[in-house]
């Protein structure tokens, strides 16, 4: 799997604002084009953002939680954490991308962010919206007893959904 669309993916739930510009300008238009040009710059530097963003948290969530180099790797894959550590970084990174909220999945703000993310690629909106449609109905609390459970549930439902989907392209 491309590291960069998983990143891209989970990262799309951040919230960072993106101007939309919304123009009646007649299409093949000079101004036409360059507000699309405009929108296709807004959506890469919204890429660089989330990326930036993505690599902070990461490195705050693997000093907090004391992950190995390795265990890290987590967060570029779709792997299902097996360890304490591995569910606690990834429910760390959730937590921070406001994924979740209060140990439960937070639909409102998924939604709000992958329309940010995904503003100007209506397909792969779609793809994110069906994924998020599936977590909020199967990302349930069952066990209270296991720790950083968010982290499990959350990454099973990221990678059982985005399968179905074809949301993660073949490396």
């Amino acid at each position: 799997m491309n590291s960069f669309a998983l990143l891209g993916f989970v990262a799309a739930l951040v919230a960072v604002s993106v101007a939309d510009p919304i123009s009646t300008v007649a299409p093949g238009s000079t101004t036409a084009s360059k507000l699309t040009s405009g929108a296709a710059k807004a959506a890469d530097e919204m890429r660089i953002k989330i990326k930036q963003q993505v690599d902070a948290l990461t490195e705050q969530c693997k000093t907090q939680v004391k992950l190995t180099p390795e265990q890290a790797k987590i967060v570029s894959n779709q792997a299902i954490p097996k360890t304490e550590p591995e569910k606690c970084f990834l429910e760390c990174l959730y937590n921070g991308l406001q994924l979740t909220k209060d140990n439960k999945f937070n639909e409102q703000a998924a939604r709000a962010l992958a329309q940010k993310r995904f503003s100007t690629s209506p397909d792969e909106l779609a793809k994110a919206n069906t994924m998020i449609d599936a977590c909020a109905k199967e990302v349930v609390v069952k066990d209270t007893n296991e720790k950083c459970v968010m982290g499990r549930l959350v990454r099973e439902c990221f990678v059982k959904n985005g399968a179905k989907i074809n949301f993660f392209p073949k490396a």
